[in-house]
């Protein structure tokens, strides 16, 4: 049941998400091509005479388009995440609430479709984002070829130079497998936080819920903050970080080890008590809208 739940909350987010990623990726190739003729224009210019005005006026004109298009691109991870809280909230504390709570299935589950999916698209429009800037790096920002050799060296470098010295001091696959899992906890456990602030705004709120989730949202935030840096305080003390002597590599890559694990530890924590939390309001105090 978990699977056909996700597929049909899948497809809800789809129709305005994929639009988006389109958009964004559509987006960055626009202001790839205007910075590039900005770039290839200034040169131009600083070099011949004639029209100097003219090439000016549409180097303003590109370099204008492009930041705004730039902004709108990472404006767009914040649009990401409005739109999966919107779907939250409607399908929970909106009118499909009442539709949604006569399912056939545990409450459980339903938190965990909204979770797995939010997180998917949330991921999504994270590597949408990074393609391109990668794009726009590689072939937005050079004036005498169709790609920028000095950022493809510095990837090859990455690979071929300082991974390879990375791997004589610390372990380089533990490092990458705790730092996906660490940030697939930290996602789950801040859009574990958002839902939470939604569904406790919807419950203290008869109007203006939404105002309400933000502001318990801000609350919340504060509340967990303050208990990250407590537990991050007393593991400190208690491994004795403050005394240890960073003598070698591999002494750091020990301490970077724990540290990322007892991180993981703390977002998992989260994560289980903001699922409960949602659980134990939706069956004792659900409040539809």
């Amino acid at each position: 049941m978990l699977k056909k739940l996700m597929k049909h909350d899948f497809r809800a987010l789809s129709r305005t998400l994929f639009p988006l990623q389109i958009g964004i990726l559509g987006g960055g190739l626009v202001a790839t091509l205007l910075t590039a003729l900005t770039i290839r224009l200034g040169e131009h210019t600083a070099t011949a005479g004639g029209s100097a005005l003219l090439r000016q006026l549409i180097m303003g004109v590109s370099a204008t388009a492009s930041v705004l298009i730039g902004i709108a691109i990472m404006a767009s991870a914040l649009v990401t995440l409005l739109l999966i809280c919107y779907h939250f909230y409607r399908s929970f504390l909106g009118d499909e609430g009442y539709l949604t709570f006569t399912l056939p299935v545990s409450t459980s589950k339903l938190i965990w479709s909204k979770l797995l999916t939010g997180m998917f698209w949330t991921a999504i429009n994270a590597v949408v984002i990074m393609v391109t800037l990668l794009i726009f790096s590689v072939f937005g920002t050079t004036s005498n070829s169709i790609a920028n050799t000095e950022v493809l060296q510095a990837f090859r470098m990455f690979f071929t130079d300082i991974l390879p010295q990375a791997s004589k001091y610390v372990n380089v696959p533990l490092v990458a497998v705790e730092f996906v899992v660490i940030t697939i906890l930290a996602l789950a456990s801040q859009m574990l936080e958002i839902y939470f602030a939604i569904v406790v705004g919807g419950q203290v709120a008869k109007k203006h819920r939404i105002l309400a989730a933000i502001g318990m949202y801000l609350l919340i935030n504060m509340g967990v903050g303050i208990i990250s840096s407590t537990f991050m305080s007393l593991i400190a003390l208690g491994e004795g970080f403050a005394n240890l002597s960073f003598n070698t590599a591999q002494d750091f890559s020990v301490v970077m080890t724990s540290v990322f694990g007892w991180f993981g530890v703390l977002f998992a924590g989260l994560s289980v008590l903001f699922f409960f939390l949602i659980r134990s309001i939706f069956k004792k105090n659900l409040n539809l809208q």
